[in-house]
């Protein structure tokens, strides 16, 4: 607010004070008419006072209540009246609304990064009051609760209650593994919890995370390391045997040539040259692992897909032995990926699984093929079958490359299934019963429109 409004101020005081001097003195001289004219005279100026603050009052009141409920919409009209009270208020506070509304924007921006930020960490992340109160939590600690909306701790008491226990108790620069069974498999977790002081109110900021996919990860990191180092190691060895033995067969079988080699020395050579290139098949399987191709995502009709994987697998011997039977239900959100790295996934199973029954000497196997919706908001597609099932030791392993329970098998089918599906930004698992039943679980996450 510029000077025009206190020396208005000024001015009006320096007015009442000389009309009530005014005033008594004239009635102190017996003119009781012009001294009440000079008392009237205060009373108008002391309501023009009174007035101009009442109207600055209500202005400031509507200000401050407008701000404390984060509305800024309004806008205090500016007249023309020079010097005015009102006029120069209304400017200043829609100068003031103008810079907090641009500050607020500013934060909110701010708020909204750090939000996507926090969205895009792996682990889980909780901030709770002291009365167990969760103030934020992020989309993967959403998913590891499995709840869309997540406001109290309580509400894990019943469905979670090893989770709930350990981040009800869990303290500032404390950290507790947490294992648990649910409908689908068994969860291990490792909580760890730190504090924090917001507005004078105490905060504990808890980090959630999957051992599983933090061991998956480091796994993965380390086969494909080892991977690089046998790939660059084999080929260095094999190219001079590969390029040795082509030149030397070249010269036997040149009629021109005067070198001569024995039968024994090409049959040698022969062995040499063929498995140099074994050796290079062999390495290039296992390479593929490397090279898994950013998934081609598209939305698929699940029933066709499967039926058709059903087709491409009847030319296995023993298909004739096995009933399929599919269901997609009703409520399970659309299928978003790639076809063509899903296929190679589906039929690998489907071959494992009519193998596994054939290997039992089961007549009358049963493969069955279910589409469903998640119970973390996914989407599920199992792939089971009434073989021998896999025991616990070979369940954990069986996603190993080089790993595999046939014999002359390459051991990358699984591997490879593991790849694509991390690919899809999902995961595959297994649950078998010994002398019962094997199912495979792909977990996909739903595609955001």
């Amino acid at each position: 607010m510029d000077k025009a409004f206190p020396l208005k101020v000024v001015l009006i005081l320096i007015a009442a004070l000389s009309c009530c001097a005014a005033g008594i003195h004239l009635l102190n001289m017996g003119l009781a008419i012009e001294a009440y004219g000079c008392f009237a005279g205060l009373l108008l100026l002391i309501f023009v006072l009174f007035n101009s603050l009442k109207q600055i009052n209500k202005k400031i009141d509507y200000f401050i209540n407008a701000i404390s409920y984060d509305d800024y919409t309004f806008q205090f009209p500016i007249t023309h009246n020079i010097g005015s009270a009102t006029t120069d208020l209304s400017r200043q506070l829609n100068r003031v609304k103008e810079v907090m509304q641009q500050k607020r924007l500013a934060m909110q921006e701010k708020e909204k990064y750090y939000e996507v930020l926090l969205n895009k960490i792996n682990a889980g992340v909780l901030l709770v009051n002291d009365s167990d109160h969760v103030i934020q939590a992020n989309q993967t600690a959403l998913k590891i609760v499995e709840r869309e909306v997540f406001t109290h701790l309580h509400q894990l008491q019943s469905s979670m209650p090893e989770l709930y226990t350990v981040l009800q108790s869990i303290r500032s620069g404390e950290q507790h593994k947490v294992i648990f069974a649910n409908e689908r498999e068994q969860v291990e977790l490792l909580v760890s919890a730190s504090m924090v002081l917001l507005k004078n109110q105490r905060l504990r900021i808890m980090v959630v995370n999957d051992v599983r996919q933090l061991l998956d990860d480091q796994e993965m990191e380390n086969w494909i390391k080892l991977f690089k180092i046998l790939a660059h190691e084999i080929m260095n060895s094999i190219a001079p045997i590969t390029s040795l033995s082509d030149s030397l067969l070249q010269m036997q079988n040149n009629p021109s040539s005067s070198d001569t080699l024995t039968e024994d020395t090409v049959n040698g050579l022969q062995l040499i040259h063929e498995t140099a290139k074994g050796l290079t098949s062999f390495v290039s399987s296992y390479h593929r692992l490397l090279r898994v191709p950013a998934p081609q995502i598209a939305l698929l009709e699940v029933s066709d897909f499967l039926n058709g994987i059903v087709v491409l697998s009847s030319h296995l011997p023993y298909f004739d032995h096995i009933r399929f039977t599919i269901e997609v239900d009703s409520e399970a959100p659309l299928l978003y990926a790639d076809e063509n790295l899903l296929g190679q996934i589906m039929i690998n199973l489907v071959k494992n699984a009519v193998q596994s029954i054939e290997g039992a000497g089961i007549t009358q196997g049963i493969i069955h093929l279910h589409y469903q919706k998640g119970s973390q908001g996914g989407a599920l597609l199992e792939i089971s079958d009434n073989g021998p099932g896999i025991s616990p030791k070979m369940a954990n392993q069986i996603f190993m490359p080089f790993f595999s329970t046939k014999s002359g098998g390459s051991g990358i089918g699984l591997s490879l299934a593991r790849q694509v599906m991390r690919a899809h930004g999902g995961h595959i698992q297994v649950q078998s019963t010994p002398g019962q039943m094997t199912k495979f679980t792909l977990y996909f996450p739903v595609k955001e429109e």
